[in-house]
């Protein structure tokens, strides 16, 4: 049996390999940082260590396969689609050793208790997903999952803008709605600097107020 190493300071990660000791790793950042890629490269390493392997994401990602985890690059893994976080927890059979779920994000409030639940059970748990919405706001339930997991992975993706380091998504259609499934066109990834929270949410106010304005009518 391996065991955690973990470093003073907190400076180096969990490398816990058999047992019964579960774990909670959680790898975040802004759309385009290469979370999924990352999620994937794990949980490939888990299946050529011949462990039993589960991944899920939710059912209203299917921007590129309604039954894989998919990358913007283009990898892939099979997966199973869930509506909620409960779900996770009734479809993972007892014999299970990994726990994966992509765009964590999307599965409500439950998710925090699912994967500790999972954790509790000896299972690694690797969840990947945003940590910020489009207003540059924590997006829950993410935060309170970094709170509670030994291992926290933070990516950056590249500003189309300036090619400094980008820790925002960039909404580029009118919505003020909080979840919109989108990929290339619809958001793009920003620096600090160059990250503009409002006009998404000015474009979709003044969207509304040409919608509601009346029709002039001709005499």
């Amino acid at each position: 049996m391996r065991c955690a190493n973990l470093w003073p300071g907190g400076g180096g990660r969990v490398d816990i390999v058999k047992g019964n000791m579960g774990w909670i790793e959680v790898i975040v950042g802004p759309m385009f940082s290469g979370k999924s890629e990352e999620l994937i490269r794990r949980l490939r390493r888990a299946e050529i260590a011949r462990q039993r392997v589960q991944i899920f994401k939710p059912v209203i990602d299917q921007r590129y396969a309604a039954n894989e985890i998919v990358s913007h690059s283009g990898l892939g893994i099979r997966s199973d689609l869930v509506r909620e976080a409960r779900e996770v927890l009734e479809k993972v059979e007892p014999r299970t050793e990994v726990v994966g779920i992509d765009e964590a994000q999307f599965l409500g409030e439950e998710l925090v208790s699912v994967c500790t639940k999972l954790a509790d059970m000896g299972k690694r748990v690797i969840v990947a997903g945003l940590d910020t919405d489009f207003l540059g706001r924590p997006f829950e339930p993410m935060p309170r999952l970094l709170a509670v997991a030994e291992e926290i992975t933070k990516l950056l993706a590249i500003c189309v803008r300036c090619g400094n380091p980008a820790v925002h998504t960039q909404r580029l259609v009118a919505s003020d709605e909080l979840i919109v499934v989108g990929a290339g066109g619809m958001y793009e990834a920003r620096c600090r600097r160059c990250f503009e929270p409002q006009p998404a949410q000015e474009k979709a106010d003044a969207e509304k107020h040409t919608t509601a304005r009346p029709k002039a009518i001709s005499t």
